[in-house]
């Protein structure tokens, strides 16, 4: 008599997937680039508007503290490049940036 041997649980094997036609890969890379006309640089646009007297000397202050960049932008409510600016300008001798 001869043993029968089942497969485990109902499992079946990895079957192997069709190959998809080699456009569809070439096209999956693909990405569209949109170009568009550059524009004026609003950051840079905005580091010639002074900020108010007391953020600039609330900036100093929290830097002569010790505060991280990243805290005294939260903490006046500016980006983070605002006070990076604020500081050079400040250390350089320069008036309000």
């Amino acid at each position: 008599m001869r043993k029968k041997w089942y497969r485990a649980g109902g499992q079946n094997p990895e079957q192997k997937q069709p190959k998809k036609p080699k456009s569809d890969r070439e096209n999956k890379n693909y990405v569209s680039i949109r170009r568009s006309e550059p524009g004026a640089d609003r950051l840079m646009e905005s580091l010639d508007v002074p900020l108010t007297p007391e953020q600039s000397s609330r900036i100093v202050e929290l830097a002569d503290y010790g505060w991280l960049r990243s805290d005294i932008a939260k903490e006046v409510g500016v980006p983070k490049t605002r006070v990076n600016h604020e500081l050079i300008v400040k250390r350089r001798g320069g008036g309000a940036a």
